[in-house]
């Protein structure tokens, strides 16, 4: 082999499905749905548990923040710096929130589901994407 890569290894990076993270936002979908399935267990925190806080908007949170740094390790995003292909990428993140945020919930709970969505998956799109972007301007450059 000349060392060039694989349609098939090019694929898998592109989708970045050699990182962890969808990976982790599907087991995080899982125990979300097991802990509803269980009987939706309150938090044990009155304050929290008053306005509906339960147990399975932990790993719903968990599942939304490694959404957000799955989409961020994308292969065709810049290492560089951040350019108009991340705005498509964060387009995906809105209407991927909006929807689950509108078959999840009732109207008096809409703006909730938002901030439980968009909250982590913009912090975790944004914290991977600078620290990508940071770790690239740090190396040296080779010739």
């Amino acid at each position: 082999m000349n060392g060039t890569p694989s349609k098939k290894q090019r694929a898998i990076c592109f989708f970045a499905l050699d990182k962890p993270w969808p990976y982790l936002v599907i087991a995080c979908y899982i125990l979300t749905m097991a802990l509803v399935w269980a009987g939706n267990p309150v938090l044990p925190l009155e304050t929290l548990s008053r306005d509906g806080w339960s147990w399975h908007h932990v790993p719903e949170v968990f599942a939304f923040l490694f959404f957000g740094i799955y989409l961020a390790s994308l292969g065709y995003l810049s290492a560089e710096n951040l350019n108009y292909l991340d705005s498509a990428t964060l387009i995906l993140v809105a209407a991927v929130g909006l929807t689950y945020a509108s078959v999840t919930s009732y109207l008096q709970m809409f703006r909730i589901v938002l901030a439980i969505v968009f909250v982590p998956s913009f912090s975790g799109y944004f914290a991977a994407r600078f620290r990508t972007i940071q770790k690239t301007r740090k190396q040296p450059a080779t010739t």
